[in-house]
């Protein structure tokens, strides 16, 4: 069985993501995303369109009474999109569809591991690792662009962490030899790590976004050829990232 959580939301510039948390079967791992409204209602109509059928799950209203609040609406949102997402991911065959692993960001034969286990082999292993490598890089240039899209810098960070989880799984092969096993724990140790600094960087990115009050410099901070192309927000997203390192 799987069980969906919406346990909060979170307000950005002006819409709100829901933060979602998957956990499957007993297991101890909680797959998380965030989504908006918006993005449930344009996935679902593209769901029903590929099925050329009706789902039997509903989303709340798009529509908000004139009497109500826009707190009470959240809040029947958050629960109504957890009861989507629970009949959705519980139902055999819907579960399955492509779509369906791409809004959520699911690794490929997420259900198909409950009945038998799907291994990479080695060239697969090395396919994903150049793609979360690829992904990373991807993040790390948006998040210094001059307009960050913080919202698409948490998606491909959810994309990442499912891709490592994948890697992680297969780091053991009886084709391997010891060193290659260390190599590729290595590796995945690395990915992981450049993942959460990431993460931890957008975060801060957000915070700068929904509070621009900081400023270039305190007192007489001198410029260098390094910061001076910089715009104030990524001035802070450089110096956010210096103290995670600083951290390690």
């Amino acid at each position: 069985m799987v069980e969906v959580r919406i346990p909060s939301t979170t307000v950005l510039n002006d819409y709100h993501l829901y933060n979602i948390e998957i956990q499957f079967g007993s297991g101890v791992h909680v797959h998380k995303l965030s989504k908006r409204f918006s993005d449930f209602v344009e996935f679902k109509k593209e769901l029903e369109d590929s099925l050329h059928a009706t789902i039997p799950y509903s989303l709340p209203s798009k529509f908000t009474a004139l009497y109500q609040s826009r707190a009470t609406t959240i809040e029947q949102r958050r629960v109504g999109l957890a009861e989507f997402l629970n009949g959705l991911l519980n139902d055999e065959q819907l579960r399955r569809h492509k779509l369906v692993g791409e809004f959520l960001y699911l690794p490929e034969n997420t259900f198909n591991q409950e009945k038998e286990e799907v291994s990479l082999s080695q060239i697969e292993w090395l396919e994903v690792s150049k793609e979360v490598k690829a992904l990373l890089h991807s993040v790390r240039t948006k998040i210094f662009a001059k307009q960050a899209n913080v919202f698409e810098c948490k998606r491909i960070l959810d994309a990442c962490e499912a891709k490592i989880d994948q890697l992680n799984k297969n780091v053991h092969n009886d084709e391997l030899g010891a060193g290659e096993v260390r190599r590729r724990k290595a590796i995945v140790d690395q990915q992981r790590h450049e993942c959460n600094e990431l993460r931890a960087l957008s975060r801060g990115v957000t915070a700068a976004v929904e509070k621009p009050t900081f400023k270039r410099s305190l007192g007489k901070a001198k410029e260098t050829e390094a910061t001076k192309p910089l715009d104030n927000e990524q001035l802070y997203r450089q110096q956010q990232l210096l103290m995670i390192r600083s951290k390690r």
